[in-house]
This record gives structure tokens, C-alpha cells and sequence, in this order.
């Protein structure tokens, strides 16, 4: 896959940010077209990240700073502080409910979002959107807190319940995975539940919300990206987030049982791929033997990762809407079944039908 300027110069100001390339100026930014980095960077959810790389750059090469269009650096560092911004008030939010959770012996596990934002070495450069809890066996004593502290809370949902507190997005999970999918996914979400309840947990930053174990990161994280990639796509930051925790707890991960798992939950070649990806984008060392960092399907995730334009949950649209685009996502992406998944394209046509018309309401 030919990468473009463009491409090559996000991934490079990415790697910057990261650690993992030194800072060369101005021989990697020859021929660039900065706004159109810039889009591509909010494109693909890591516009902030991008500018820490960026910013090194303007302190590397001063001229290089001063030649920089003062218009898009502004328009960058408006962006930057939106980001920080919203990250800063959502995480203080869900302190404040889960410390109203804790005081009444509910305790809270991170799903993705703030707890994959640990590993950025600027926490809250990481763009979330809701904040994804689960409450262990206290998923409806949850919901009442929260409608006792004047929280509005849809609870209409099998999977999770919608709850806006101080204008603050949580998802309550009654389930980690959508169990309606399917044996394999109630067997996964037992497998998430167990390893939540026994392993290690640690305190995310100064909150007392619980931050999972590296195992509980890893099979959540890789399937979670893996059902976005299947329905409509994913992101460079899904595979930033893979990244960075390889580069933080390859070494503290059971890679034996890590991957048998992937096998058993069909998520191998998914992995795989990531890995991949993270080694060649993104410049992470592997350090372990048993880490598999190649895959025959790099180039042509990246050309989907780069090109697709088929977001579907982020859409403002209806739910039957969302409905008809997944299933024209579906036949559109046959390829991404044929190589991530056992599932046969037909097998999945007739399970998101069935699902849709013996079960409303969305997932």
C-alpha cells in the first residue's frame, strides 16, 4: 500500500509523541500539507496526540516553528484544549458518581476510555466519549443512586443502561459484551467477569474508580475494536490504544493464555494484525519471544483504517437507520468476515435480523 505524505506525517508526529522516534526537522515534513494532516489526525480521533508531536517538532527547529501557518496552530491549540477539556470535566464527573457508588458499596471496573488513557504519556490528549462501568452484581442499585442524585437514566436497554449525570454520558453495563450475540459472547462475558472479580485491580489516578487488570485490557480492548472493525470500522486511536499497552504491559501479560483465549473467542487474527500494525505505524518494540508481530492482513486493514467511511453508532440518525447501514456495512465488508471471523457473511445476516425484530430496542 503506497502511504501518502500526508498519512506518513501523522504517523511520524504520532510516533514522536509516543517515544518511540526521535525528532527530525525539517526532513520529515518536506511537502506536507498541514491542514490536511490536521483533518486527518480529527479524523481519526488523535488530533491531540499529534500535536504533542508536533510541538516537539516546533522545539526542535524554531524556523520550522516560525514558518508553521499561525492560523492552523491556533486552530490546533483551540482543538488541544477542547479535548483536555472535556476529558478533565468527564473525569471529574465520574469521580464524583463513584464516590457516591463507593459510599454506598458499589464498586466500579473502567471499560476502555479512561482506563486505555493510563497509557498515553498525556492522559487526557486520549479522546473519550462515554464513560463505560460496570458495577459487578450492583447494576440496578446503580441506577438508583444514580436517579437519587438527579441523574436522568435509561435502563430500556438489555446490555447497559444510558445514564446523564451532570451532562456526563454513562454506560452502566449489566453485561460487558453483547451476550445477545450469541454462546460464545455469554461465555466471554462470564470470562471478563471472572477475571474483573479475581484479578488485581488498581485505583484510576486519584478516583476510586478500579482500573481492570492487564489480561481484562487486553481481551476487552481487542474485542471491542474487532466488533467496531466488523460493523463499521475503526480508527487509528483503537490502534494507538493496542499500542501503547503493548508498550506498557507486553511484559506483565500472560501471553501463553492471552492467546489461547484470542483462539478460543475468535479474535486471534484480529491480534495479530494489531500487533502488526502497532510495530509498523507506530514504532513499539517487541520485547517478548512470544509476541506474533505479523500478519497477512496489515495493508489492507490500514487502506480501511485510512479510506472507509462507514461509521454507523456515532451517526445521528434513528435506530432502524443504524440497523439498515450495519447490514449494508455487513454485505459491504464480506473480506473483514472471511478473514476475522468464523462467522459466515449469511450466518451473520440472519443473527442481526433475528436480533432486530425479536429485540427492538437497540444494543
Amino acid at each position: 500500500m503506497q502511504i501518502d505524505t500526508n498519512n506518513s506525517t501523522l504517523f511520524y508526529l504520532l510516533r514522536v509523541a509516543i517515544g518511540t522516534e526521535r525528532v527530525e526537522v525539517p526532513k520529515k515534513v518536506e511537502g506536507v500539507v498541514w491542514q490536511s494532516v490536521y483533518a486527518l489526525a480529527r479524523k481519526q480521533g488523535v488530533l491531540a496526540v499529534a500535536f504533542d508531536g508536533l510541538s516537539q517538532l516546533f522545539e526542535a527547529d524554531k524556523e520550522f516553528a516560525q514558518s508553521f501557518p499561525l492560523s492552523l496552530k491556533l486552530q490546533w491549540i483551540n482543538a488541544v484544549f477542547n479535548i483536555e477539556s472535556r476529558y478533565d470535566y468527564s473525569r471529574n464527573v465520574c469521580a464524583d458518581i463513584v464516590e457516591k457508588w463507593v459510599e454506598q458499596g458499589v464498586k466500579t471496573l473502567c471499560l476502555k476510555g479512561l482506563a486505555f488513557s493510563t497509557y498515553y504519556p498525556v492522559p487526557n490528549h486520549r479522546e473519550c466519549g462515554d464513560f463505560d462501568c460496570y458495577l459487578y452484581d450492583d447494576y440496578k442499585k446503580g441506577n438508583d443512586i444514580a436517579r437519587a442524585l438527579g441523574a436522568k437514566v435509561d435502563d430500556g436497554w438489555y446490555k447497559h443502561s444510558e445514564i446523564c449525570y451532570r451532562k456526563v454520558m454513562i454506560e452502566n453495563h449489566q453485561f460487558i459484551v453483547a451476550i445477545r450475540n450469541g454462546k460464545m459472547y455469554r461465555l466471554l462475558h462470564n470470562l471478563l467477569d471472572e477475571i474483573a472479580r479475581t484479578e488485581p485491580r488498581t485505583p484510576l489516578f486519584d478516583t476510586k474508580i478500579e482500573m481492570p487488570s492487564a489480561m481484562f485490557n487486553a481481551l476487552f480492548l481487542n474485542h471491542h475494536s474487532l466488533i467496531h472493525f466488523l460493523s463499521e470500522g475503526i480508527h487509528l486511536r483503537h490502534i494507538l490504544d493496542w499500542a501503547l499497552f503493548l508498550k506498557a504491559e507486553q511484559e506483565n501479560l500472560d501471553w501463553e493464555r492471552f492467546y489461547a483465549l484470542c483462539e478460543k473467542y475468535e479474535m486471534r487474527a484480529f491480534v495479530d494484525c494489531s500487533t502488526a500494525l502497532a510495530v509498523e505505524i507506530f514504532g513499539i518494540e517487541i520485547k517478548s519471544p512470544m509476541v506474533v508481530a505479523h500478519s497477512p492482513y496489515t495493508e489492507r486493514v490500514l487502506s480501511s483504517v485510512l479510506n472507509d467511511n462507514n461509521s454507523v453508532f456515532s451517526q445521528n440518525v434513528g435506530a432502524w437507520t443504524k440497523r439498515k447501514m450495519l447490514i449494508k456495512n455487513l454485505f459491504a465488508s464480506r473480506w473483514k468476515y472471511e478473514s476475522f471471523s468464523n462467522q459466515g457473511i449469511l450466518s451473520k445476516f440472519i443473527t442481526l435480523v433475528w436480533g432486530y425484530l425479536t429485540h427492538p430496542e437497540e444494543d
